[in-house]
């Protein structure tokens, strides 16, 4: 029977959404990527990498989705051919991963225990237990508070539709600049310029 690791992964900015996964030790680190996303309901798009860290959580190796290392750069392990059991070295091993590098999601995965057996009729990697809504992959909005630009120019073009419905003239009807005041020429204009002053 195979060693089944039980992880915990929790989003970095939302402590009180996690995902408790359960994977076989012999299974790679592709599978537990595809099983987080799947966890959380994010497409499978983007790049990523898992970093395996220290008790700090400081990055340590790093093991990514593809290799994009050129020439004679050393090469950094690629997820489908990584096994956890190859990399899992402490019983209470702390891992990151970061999916989508330009909106930078980011998880913290602690193994929390080890089975010497795997649950009969399971089909690995599995999650076991959900708590919290994961945010939306692709809500701004909600993350970061911005507006599409697509948003953008729908606000416009609402805006100029309506701008017709605002008067474009403040006058009043009595022939004033619509901030109560008579014109110079008109009837009392003369007395409320002397009055304020204003007749040479």
């Amino acid at each position: 029977m195979a060693i089944v690791y039980k992880f915990k992964v929790s989003f970095e900015d939302y402590e009180d959404i996690s995902r408790v996964i359960e994977i076989k030790a012999t299974q790679t680190f592709l599978d537990f990527h595809k099983a987080i996303l799947d966890s959380i309901k994010f497409d499978d798009k983007q790049m990523a990498s898992f970093y395996m860290s220290n008790d700090s959580w400081k990055k340590g190796q790093e093991i990514t989705l593809e290799d994009m290392s050129e020439g004679d750069e050393k090469r950094i392990p690629i997820m489908a051919n990584s096994k956890l059991n190859q990399f899992v070295a402490d019983p209470h091993q702390k891992i990151l991963y970061v999916y989508d590098f330009i909106e930078c999601w980011a998880m913290n995965i602690e193994l929390v225990s080890i089975q010497k057996e795997e649950t009969p009729k399971t089909n690995y990697p599995v999650c076991i237990k959900s708590t919290g809504l994961a945010p939306k992959q692709y809500d701004k909005v909600q993350k970061f508070g911005m507006v599409e630009d697509n948003e953008f120019d729908e606000i416009t073009k609402n805006y100029l539709n309506h701008s017709d419905e605002v008067p474009g003239d403040i006058s009043d009807e009595d022939g004033g600049d619509g901030f109560g005041l008579l014109d110079s020429g008109e009837e009392g204009g003369e007395a409320e310029a002397s009055e304020f002053g204003f007749e040479d």
